[in-house]
């Protein structure tokens, strides 16, 4: 459940979130319900509220101060006694309590030539077992615009970070980048910084239609040292989109539970390409309008389960994905896919995890009120502990009808169809198959 209230008119704003779902203890065995799961899961809960100030300095200085406290909790102790292997095996994920910090000044209208900001960010975990995590960073740019298709710029700063590793690699200190950006048009502009953190920038945008932006760093102090790349590409046609995104961070498993939202997701990530897509009707995270158009739920922000096809462990993680899309409608059909691609190592062990996969959907809206889909999946997972490979196929149909229960009503139906198969080189679970059936109803009052 999230929220955001408006203490103060466009000033002050308290944003809140908490959630409650599972998640897989490791990708040993990757389950998506607790018949076949049963022992590889555990609870997960957070909750989260951050007060902020955005504060105007008339035309000179606009400003951002927010705090926030995250709290996470993670029930272990059914894992740790029915998956004895898993549990001794993996360092699992701790409860933790995070407290942000952020300061933000930049430059108002009153600069023309030269624009300025300043910029103070710090994230305080301390956790119930192992060792606590500290990112922190001090940093202010300024930018000196000579000419429309010229300008200077310089980043000056300080990255004060603290977390655990196993050769003590944590590049702390004093970083700087200077260099210049070049736009001839609107289209397209190439920039360069120099220094001990280094950069590469161009973007890409030749209509309206399509916008790119890829960028190469080469950082000797903070987070995400070395070599790293950032890229996305997006293009619309009249009937169709693709996307392509590839990023690089690093992160505390805490941190991305409580911000990914706790979705229900698929294999690949994608919100649209779910497990079950009547339990999202059912859950009341999407519903249908009058016309039996799809809209966002009253619980839309909720979630029950997240699908987490990596180990559930207590680290920092340094986490790559790369992710294409592609949707197209046509008359009465719209058709999905989407392939990724993710790694993530681990500060306190050796080792890569990796999982990919691809993952589809058509749908065919028979009438305003009755549609029928197609979802099949398939994602393979390589860890320390075992690799699986999983494939599923759901087929199913939805149907809205019209009720009066004293007001008119719409009642949502569904019956799925639905083929799961879990093959893994682990010892102790070795896969599954699973074949089910599922008809569900709801009413929204």
């Amino acid at each position: 459940m999230n929220s955001l209230y408006q203490a103060i008119r466009n000033k002050l704003f308290i944003e809140t979130s908490s959630s409650i779902s599972q998640q897989n203890i490791s990708n040993a065995f990757v389950s998506t319900d607790n018949i076949s799961g049963n022992g590889s899961r555990i609870e997960s809960k957070t909750f989260s509220i951050s007060p902020y100030w955005t504060p105007s300095f008339g035309q000179y200085a606009n400003g951002l101060f927010k705090v926030g406290y995250n709290k996470s909790s993670f029930d272990n102790s059914n894992g740790s006694t029915v998956s004895p292997l898993l549990s001794s095996n993996l360092n699992l994920i701790s409860d933790s309590e995070t407290y942000t910090r952020q300061a933000r000044l930049t430059s108002g209208s009153a600069f023309n030539r030269v624009s300025w900001g300043l910029n103070y960010s710090s994230q305080q975990q301390n956790r119930v077992s192992g060792q606590d995590v500290r990112f922190e960073q001090y940093q202010g740019d300024t930018r000196y615009y000579i000419n429309r298709k010229f300008n200077v710029f310089g980043q000056a700063g300080y990255s004060n970070n603290d977390y655990q590793t196993l050769s003590n690699s944590i590049n702390n200190g004093f970083f700087y980048t200077f260099g210049a950006q070049w736009s001839p048009s609107r289209w397209y502009s190439l920039e360069a910084g120099y220094g001990n953190n280094k950069h590469v920038t161009m973007q890409f945008n030749p209509s309206a239609n399509l916008n790119s932006n890829v960028t190469y760093r080469d950082k000797s102090v903070g987070l995400n040292t070395g070599s790293s790349w950032d890229a996305s590409f997006n293009y619309l046609f009249k009937q169709a989109a693709i996307g392509f995104n590839y990023s690089q961070e690093t992160t505390t498993l805490q941190q991305l539970l409580t911000q990914q939202g706790f979705f229900l997701r698929d294999s690949s990530g994608n919100f649209t390409q779910v497990a079950n897509t009547q339990d999202l009707f059912t859950q009341g995270f999407l519903s249908l309008d009058s016309s039996g158009n799809l809209i966002k739920g009253p619980n839309y922000n909720n979630s029950q389960l997240v699908f987490n096809p990596f180990d559930l462990v207590d680290d920092v993680i340094i986490r790559k994905r790369g992710n294409l899309t592609f949707s197209y409608q046509t008359g009465k059909s719209s058709y999905n896919a989407s392939m990724f691609n993710e790694r993530r190592t681990y500060g306190k062990r050796t080792g890569e995890d990796l999982s990919y996969g691809v993952s589809g959907g058509w749908q065919w809206q028979y009438e305003p009120r009755l549609s029928f889909y197609l979802q099949p999946s398939w994602m393979h997972t390589e860890g320390s502990l075992s690799s699986n490979t999983r494939y599923d196929v759901a087929l199913g149909v939805s149907r809205s009808v019209p009720i009066n229960l004293g007001r008119p009503l719409l009642m949502n139906t569904g019956l799925e169809l639905r083929h799961i198969n879990l093959m893994s080189d682990s010892a102790q679970f070795g896969g599954y198959v699973e074949n089910r059936a599922t008809a569900n109803f709801n009413v929204r009052f």
